[in-house]
């Protein structure tokens, strides 16, 4: 990472681990929140980027198309993530900004745990045993 930094003239700085209290000062500061993951399911970072109002480009992946839909920018390649990230950086947009916040307070634990609730009671025809 760093000869490519230096190529690119880009000064990197590697926080290393952040006490949780510390986050959300972080993401709000961020300029722009880059999600570029392969394979994460949901992205819990990302909402919480999209709740403090951060522009996010993230991975374009059909999973994070329909968690983040038009909140969102999407790159699939190093070229369009930088392109995106550019134009995250350089352009306000607040309509997106707007989808992002509403889009993060409607995803709360209550209905995570609603929805896997549901999902369980449809995968076990609604039957249910104790353990133990």
């Amino acid at each position: 990472m760093g000869a490519r930094a230096v190529e690119l003239g880009i000064e990197s700085v590697v926080l290393g681990a952040v006490p949780e209290s510390d986050l959300p000062s972080l993401v709000v500061a961020a300029d722009v929140f880059a999600f570029p993951s392969l394979k994460e399911g949901f992205g819990l970072a990302a909402m919480e980027a999209l709740a403090a109002g951060v522009p996010l480009v993230v991975r374009d992946l059909p999973v994070l198309r329909e968690v983040f839909g038009p909140a969102a920018r999407f790159a699939d390649t190093p070229e369009a993530l930088a392109t995106a990230l550019a134009h995250a950086l350089t352009s306000d947009d607040p309509v997106r900004a707007a989808l992002g916040r509403e889009s993060a307070a409607r995803r709360t634990w209550t209905e995570a745990a609603a929805r896997h609730l549901a999902f369980y009671r449809a995968v076990t025809g609604g039957s249910h045993r104790r353990v133990g």
